[in-house]
């Protein structure tokens, strides 16, 4: 095996590696990306029925009032 074929096999496998390490990282940014529907209907509504009643001010709910509490107990001063 003469020297100029060593180059050209060093030169093939140094290509498919990179091909191979840019094609998998191509794959897993796609993988990363999250599904168009991702939560199912039924739970997005149940998130909304609950944060309409945690928000609830006739009465007020008891997470509301504590959510005020907190607020106002770590209220800086102005300067």
């Amino acid at each position: 095996m003469n020297e100029s074929n060593k180059q050209w096999g060093l030169g093939v496998l140094v290509g498919v590696v990179l091909t191979s390490l840019i094609a998998i990282g191509i794959s897993k940014m796609k993988s990363n990306d999250p599904p168009m529907e991702i939560l199912p209907k039924t739970v997005i509504e149940a998130y909304n029925m609950g944060l309409k009643d945690a928000l609830k001010t006739n009465p007020p709910s008891m997470d509301l009032e504590q959510t005020c509490v907190n607020m106002w107990a770590n209220k800086q001063p102005l300067r």
